[in-house]
C-alpha cells in the first residue's frame, strides 16, 4: 500500500469526524510514518485489521473533501496569493528602477484581475 501523503493534509482538516481508531491509525501511518506491522503490534491487532481501518478512513476523508472541498479551496488561494505576491515584487521593483506610472497601473490591474478571478 503506497502512502498518499495528501491524507495528513485530510486529516489535519476532517480528522475529527473519523472514529478514534481510524483517526489514531491514519495519525500513526502518515504522521508517524509506522508501517502496518507497527501499528498492528501496537494495537494488538491483525495488519490487516489496521489495512481496513486505514482505508475506511481514507475513504471518509475523500468524500468529505469531495463535498466540502477545503484542500482544493486551500490550493486556489495559495495560488492566487502567489500571483498577488509576484505582482507586488513586480511594482517595487518598478517603483525602485522609477519606471513609468503606466506599469505600475498595468501591474496592479493584472493583481486585480487575478483577485476578482480567484473569487468565482
Amino acid at each position: 500500500m503506497a502512502k498518499d501523503l495528501r491524507y495528513a493534509s485530510l486529516l489535519d482538516i476532517y480528522g475529527g469526524v473519523l472514529t478514534d481508531k481510524q483517526r489514531d491509525m491514519l495519525e500513526l501511518y502518515y504522521n508517524e510514518d509506522l508501517s502496518l506491522s507497527e501499528i498492528a503490534e501496537g494495537a494488538e491487532i491483525s495488519r490487516q485489521g489496521v489495512r481496513d481501518a486505514i482505508k475506511r478512513g481514507e475513504e471518509t476523508l475523500d468524500d468529505l473533501e469531495k463535498k466540502i472541498g477545503c484542500v482544493k479551496m486551500m490550493e486556489k488561494y495559495d495560488r492566487l496569493l502567489d500571483i498577488v505576491k509576484e505582482g507586488c515584487d513586480g511594482i517595487i521593483a518598478d517603483c525602485r528602477s522609477y519606471t513609468t506610472t503606466k506599469n505600475v497601473i498595468e501591474k496592479l490591474e493584472r493583481i486585480k484581475s487575478a483577485v476578482a478571478n480567484g473569487r468565482q
